[in-house]
């Protein structure tokens, strides 16, 4: 269902006459519209024309789009964006607040793109992420604290210049479900002992050379 979309509702009238009401229909903010946040500037449109559907006016349904992956909704209902895969596509511009509006998302890889700024707040918050890969895509602000998905399991950020210290919030959903974790080659400072390390039982590779650590394990 699009935002705004008209639909007819047609019923018998005592005359056996048909009545036609046009009602208009509002739902959330669609999913073809998040994705087209990323579609930013002049460089976006380059881009974007290079790949399947990406484009405001395409005919392409947002499924079959290139990189994107559906899957059919918990309740049955209509498919949901489950995975964003756009490794080295040169995409620009920032990582888009309006990508926190799929909330179905499982996997989103943006690696290896010229992508700037922080990573947005709306991202952080989803709570069904699995994987999110962020390498080398030219980031900087602070590492988010608290990844609110308890599902997350691989989280890649390395070669960037993320800042600020390693996960200091023992209570924080992903704590309990990450596997993997890459934040080489960033500006991360502080040490690295504490409860927060204690607290992922299913670690298995963490990579955090090449930052700015001191004091002892």
């Amino acid at each position: 269902v699009k935002v705004g979309r008209n639909y007819d509702i047609h019923y018998p009238s005592a005359s056996a006459a048909t009545t036609s009401i046009i009602i208009m229909v509002t739902t959330r903010y669609s999913d073809e519209q998040a994705l087209l946040s990323l579609v930013q500037d002049a460089e976006g449109k380059a881009w974007s024309t290079s790949l399947n559907g990406w484009s405001p006016n395409s005919n392409i349904p947002v499924c079959d789009w290139e990189g994107v992956t559906c899957r059919i909704s918990m309740d049955g209902g209509q498919p949901v964006v489950a995975e964003v895969f756009l490794d080295s596509k040169e995409l620009s511009g920032t990582i888009p607040t309006e990508l926190g509006l799929l909330t179905e998302l499982e996997h989103l890889t943006l690696k290896n793109n010229m992508l700037q700024g922080s990573i947005p707040q709306e991202l952080v918050n989803l709570k069904k992420l699995v994987t999110l890969d962020l390498t080398e895509c030219f980031l900087t602000g602070t590492l988010p604290q608290r990844f609110e998905s308890s599902q997350l399991m691989t989280l890649l950020l390395a070669n960037n210049a993320i800042s600020s210290r390693f996960f200091e919030a023992d209570d924080s959903p992903h704590l309990q479900s990450i596997k993997e974790i890459r934040m080489e080659n960033n500006l991360l400072t502080g040490t690295l002992h504490g409860p927060t390390i204690t607290h992922m039982p299913h670690l298995e590779t963490l990579s955090l050379s090449a930052n700015d650590f001191s004091g002892l394990l």
